[in-house]
């Protein structure tokens, strides 16, 4: 199929290559926001992110409500970009999140709709998220779309040391009636703020086609409401770095990955506090 659009919309040769050398790191992304970019694409044990909904909805903050936007360019190039929004919004019953999804171009883009939820008993917080996924295919060669139930667990082990875990598509969904299923995997981690200034963050994550891919990253204050962040990832090998800056009302975020052997990808997020 990918061969015979090649053939028919020589124009897009280039992304749609980079296309398929991305879609084992990129396909049903759960590290949204340039935050979790700068920090090795770790998010699943980062207490209270605005992309929490996507990362681990058990993590999902519960002070303010929020709603955020977020742009991530694939090696620079436009045909392939992450673009995405969350709202967090708090509830006597609990925090519910929303987000939406959209990856690739006019020959070929994913999106996702999701809806989830958040409660905690003491230190123990939990969540569910449930995620429509539509795959649309050019040059008709059709479309498809899945429903995908998302578990998240977390946990405040001691101050300041936070475990999270989060399973991704637990009910095994398929496309329409093809075999072609989406992602599932499996990822744990920990986040430990060092001192008042320095967090850092490691976890593993297993899609059941890929091999396990480490992660770690580390976030600095370096003056009041500045951050500054690095991180890396394996399968596939990534080097990030990034800032961001924290006001009562709203935040912004930069994140640079180094994807080896592609190239640079720049991430931008902000976010509004209410």
């Amino acid at each position: 199929m990918i061969k015979r659009i090649l053939y028919k919309n020589l124009t897009y040769l280039t992304p749609l290559i980079c296309l398929f050398l991305l879609s084992s790191s990129a396909w049903a992304q759960n590290s949204m926001g340039a935050k979790s970019i700068a920090m090795g694409q770790t998010g699943v044990a980062l207490p209270a992110t605005n992309w929490s909904a996507f990362s681990n909805v058990a993590m999902m903050p519960t002070d303010q409500n929020r709603v955020s936007f977020y742009g991530f360019r694939y090696i620079g190039i436009a045909e392939i970009t992450d673009m995405a929004a969350t709202i967090n919004y708090q509830t006597n019953w609990g925090t519910f999140g929303g987000g939406v999804h959209r990856y690739g171009f006019n020959l070929f883009n994913e999106n996702r709709f999701l809806l989830g939820y958040k409660n905690s008993l003491g230190n123990f917080h939990y969540g569910a998220s449930v995620s429509y996924v539509h795959i649309y295919q050019g040059g008709n060669y059709g479309s498809a779309g899945a429903v995908g139930f998302d578990l998240g667990l977390a946990t405040l082990i001691v101050d300041g040391l936070w475990f999270g875990a989060r399973a991704t598509n637990i009910n095994q969904p398929s496309y329409g009636d093809t075999d072609e299923n989406l992602p599932r995997e499996l990822a744990a981690g920990l986040s430990y703020q060092l001192t008042g200034d320095a967090l850092v963050t490691a976890e593993i994550v297993k899609d059941v086609m890929f091999p396990i891919s480490f992660r770690a990253g580390l976030e600095f204050e370096i003056i009041t409401s500045l951050f500054a962040r690095a991180g890396i990832s394996t399968e596939p090998e990534t080097y990030s770095f990034g800032f961001g800056y924290l006001a009562d009302k709203w935040e912004v975020n930069f994140g640079l990955q180094q994807h080896n052997p592609l190239g640079l990808s720049p991430a931008l997020d902000l976010a509004i506090h209410f």
